[in-house]
Parts: C-alpha cells; structure tokens; sequence
C-alpha cells in the first residue's frame, strides 16, 4: 500500500510544488523580495487571490479575493502617504496609507458593511516588492500571515 501511495501522490506533489514557483517568462515565478519604494505601489493595484486570498488583511477575508489600490503619493518627512482603496466581498474600505521604510500602515476613514476594519485602529503591515515583476509581499506582524499578490 505505501508503494501504490508513493507512486500517486509523489508526481502529484512535484507538480503542485511545480505550479508554486519557478518556471519560465511565461509562467508565474518565485517571489524574490527587495525592499518596497514608494514607486513600487503608487498608483498601483494589487490583487490578492489564491492560497490565503486577503487573509493578510483579515483572517475573515481567507476565502476573498481582495484588491488594494493606492492613489498617488504624497511626501511627508521620512514617510510617503498615499490614498488606498481596500475591497472584497462587494465592498470597500479607503483610507490613507503611511509608507515608512518597509512599514505600511492602512488608516481607514470609511468602512463598508461587512470588512473586518476599523475606522479605530489603523492595520500595520510589512511590505516587500518582487525583484523583477511588480508583485508585492505583505506580512501582517500581529496575525503572522504573509500573503504575496496575483501575477500583475
């Protein structure tokens, strides 16, 4: 049994893992952080589906694809804040974003029914950028879920 159990599941598993990372300019690859600029998200939009969907955000938005866009960027000391829209489930949430280093902080104003956000407590991330393709990576330090965005 262990060898009929090897003999179906191993080529599964390789193709899975396959399907994770690597591959050529045709096909998604391995995400290969470097810091995020300000350039890196500006004006820019980013989906997260897929695995963890928005589970970054919120543990409620594991199942939801989940979309965050960023206006146009606003110098502020060391900082950068930028205007950000955050939706799932037909619904949105905006904001400023606060840019710091490899810090970025979701304050929101508005909140739409049914988000998991609080117009009370700003979300603190940690952001990274993909080497060569526009991706992003956060990571969200009191839940310790990372989530990478879909291929731009």
């Amino acid at each position: 049994m262990l060898f009929r159990f090897r003999t179906v599941f191993v080529p599964l598993a390789i193709a899975l893992l396959a399907a994770c990372g690597g591959g050529d300019d045709d096909y998604w690859d391995e995400f290969q952080p470097r810091a995020a600029t300000v350039d890196d998200i500006a004006s820019g939009t980013f989906v997260f589906t897929d695995f963890s969907y928005g589970a970054v955000f919120d543990a409620s938005l594991s199942r939801s694809t989940t979309t965050l866009a960023f206006g146009a960027a606003t110098p502020d000391g060391g900082a950068h804040r930028l205007p950000f829209t955050l939706s799932a489930n037909g619904t949105n949430a905006s904001g400023t974003a606060t840019l710091a280093g490899d810090d970025l902080a979701l304050a929101f104003a508005q909140v739409g029914a049914g988000l998991p956000c609080s117009t009370e407590t700003p979300l603190a991330l940690e952001i990274e950028a993909d080497l060569d393709d526009g991706r992003i990576g956060l990571s969200n330090p009191a839940s310790g879920i990372a989530q990478v965005c879909a291929p731009l």
